[in-house]
């Protein structure tokens, strides 16, 4: 799964890509534009909703806390923070927005998955379309794999200006994506990770521990090159005890 780049091994930085023809300026957007589904508005977002994962298990609270420290040799990674966000699942945008937390993806046992491939992209970044083009592609390969992708749209077409609704409807279609898509506008959450102009930004999470195997900014050139440290990684033991017995 080749994609060829024009700059392989690079951020966006001052880079951009066009503004779509149907784009609308960054706070006309703001709201789901269809009905249903919740709102970006809504206060339980942070407090009341998604910190299970989908057979009940809580997500985990480690000890030390949460931090942003990808593994490094035998020094585990962090136990990432359960961020949420508003989004498709599954690019579905059918029932408009929907709570979107990393403790949907926690999976003690790998029932259902092997690594999460966390994604940031900006519409105004190349690189990030070539990669999300490239993701999309690998979809049916990264099935039989059991990795999960989920992406984050951080700025619209412009840089620096936080994406919308609108944005994120835009890159879904643009893109064909077949893989959870969600706002983190002006990277409120994950900012804490890397510099905003340097987007795309990966990372690998096990989805045992949620903790964090590996993560950098920039994109390789192809899907296998990114997501082999991740997968290699998470066929080995977890650094941190799986909370609940598996069969």
């Amino acid at each position: 799964m080749v994609c060829a780049l024009a700059a392989v091994l690079c951020g966006c930085g001052d880079g951009g890509g066009e503004q779509p023809a149907a784009m609308t300026n960054a706070g006309d957007a703001a709201a789901p534009s269809s009905s249903g589904g919740a709102s970006p508005d809504s206060g339980v977002l942070l407090s009341s909703t998604g910190n299970v994962n989908p057979d009940g298990v809580a997500y985990p609270t480690p000890a030390g806390g949460y931090g942003h420290s990808a593994r490094k040799g035998k020094t585990p990674g962090s136990i990432i923070q359960n961020f949420k966000f508003f989004g498709y699942p599954n690019a579905d945008e059918s029932k408009g927005l929907q709570t979107i937390a990393l403790a949907d993806y926690y999976d003690p046992c790998n029932k259902r998955y092997k690594v999460l491939h966390l994604s940031v992209a900006a519409v105004w970044c190349e690189p990030c379309n070539q990669e999300t083009v490239a993701l999309v592609a690998a979809k049916a390969q990264l099935d039989q794999e059991q990795v999960v992708v989920v992406q984050a749209l951080s700025d619209g077409p412009t840089k620096s200006v936080p994406a919308t609704t609108a944005d994120l409807n835009f890159w879904i279609q643009e893109n064909k994506s077949n893989f959870t898509e969600m706002l983190d506008p002006n990277l409120a959450n994950l900012g804490v990770f890397f510099d905003a102009a340097a987007v795309p930004w990966n990372a690998d999470i096990d989805p045992r521990t949620m903790e964090i195997l590996d993560d950098g900014t920039g994109y390789t050139g192809t899907v296998t090159s990114e997501l082999q440290a991740g997968i290699t990684a998470a066929a080995q033991p977890p650094d941190y005890p799986i909370a609940i017995q598996c069969n």
